[in-house]
């Protein structure tokens, strides 16, 4: 009978050396618990979208005889429903996710919609979300400082810029909210044919303001910042790019969201800041029924400000 050997490390401050082969137990594959493979399902749809898509993945096996890491499920059948109509998303291989145009589903607010995968072995799960409303942005404010950094015995020169993103609550009903600001900005890459000459490349940045809910603050003013140093890339396309960078524009999203897509992404930041190994691991929120993952939405609001 094959059998699985298990490395169990403890860490003992007060101990400097410890028995490898006392750390070694070998396990009867027959008592571990036998669990079959999830479908998890990723979906997230807006009235913004300019595309509807899903993922569909299965879990991964940890512990077997061949080691099984599962690749993208190509062979589903994804529906997405608003309770009237229904529409068929299909797989792009390219992409690697299942895909429609929104002109086949429009999204609106105050809809409720459906999302059902299927797969040919006869697994099948299922979801619901409604879409909230949009809420206007009240005011976003940008202040910047300078910074200097010594980078290989030369002082460099930064800008960091904080972002700060204000909106009115709704009162006597909960809210849940998400701020995005993205930073476009423009790196100097050297022309390949022209030792010479620069060519501008356009890169963005995204920074997560994190997700908020209007818990102890219902019908106040609420805000969300966060600063942000743009830092030279050590190369695009093979290139260096330290010969300068200039930002172009900001643009600062307000997203408000249903409960799916908050709980979601609320555990999945807790879960990347969670560096403790010793406290209890962060579960990532799940509402697909009868698999992992989340179907959620969001309705967004944006502004853009030109930098000068």
């Amino acid at each position: 009978m094959k059998k699985y050997c298990i490395n169990i490390f403890l860490i003992i401050s007060q101990l400097s050396i410890v028995s490898c082969q006392s750390l070694v137990k070998e396990i009867d594959p027959s008592i571990l618990p036998q669990t079959d493979s999830k479908l998890v399902v990723a979906c997230f749809i807006s009235p913004q979208d300019t595309v509807l898509a899903a993922k569909v993945t299965e879990t991964k096996v940890l512990i077997g005889s061949t080691g099984d890491i599962k690749d993208d499920i190509t062979d589903a059948t994804v529906k997405l429903s608003n309770g009237a109509k229904t529409i068929l998303l299909t797989y792009n291989a390219v992409d690697g996710y299942y895909r429609a145009l929104p002109a086949e589903l429009l999204i609106n607010a105050g809809t409720t919609y459906t999302i059902s995968v299927s797969t040919p072995d006869g697994r099948s799960v299922n979801a619901t979300t409604t879409v909230p409303r949009n809420i206007p942005i009240k005011e976003i404010k940008i202040d910047s400082v300078q910074t200097t950094d010594i980078r290989r015995g030369a002082t460099v020169i930064n800008t960091e810029y904080t972002v700060k993103l204000i909106w009115q609550d709704k009162a006597n009903e909960v809210n849940f909210y998400r701020g995005i600001s993205v930073y476009d900005i423009v790196y100097q890459i050297p022309d390949s044919t022209n030792p010479t000459k620069t060519n501008a490349k356009l890169l963005s940045t995204i920074t997560d303001l994190r997700t908020i809910d209007d818990k102890g603050s219902d019908g106040q003013l609420i805000s969300l910042s966060r600063t942000f140093q743009p830092t030279n890339i050590g190369n695009i396309q093979g290139n260096q790019t330290e010969l300068g960078k200039r930002l172009d524009k900001i643009r600062v999203g307000l997203f408000q969201t249903d409960i799916n897509y908050y709980n979601y992404h609320t555990s999945l930041r807790k879960q990347r800041e969670n560096n403790n190994p010793f406290a209890e691991p962060v579960l990532l929120y799940t509402n697909i029924k009868g698999g992992y993952g989340c179907f959620g939405s969001y309705n967004a609001t944006w502004q853009e400000i030109k930098a000068k």
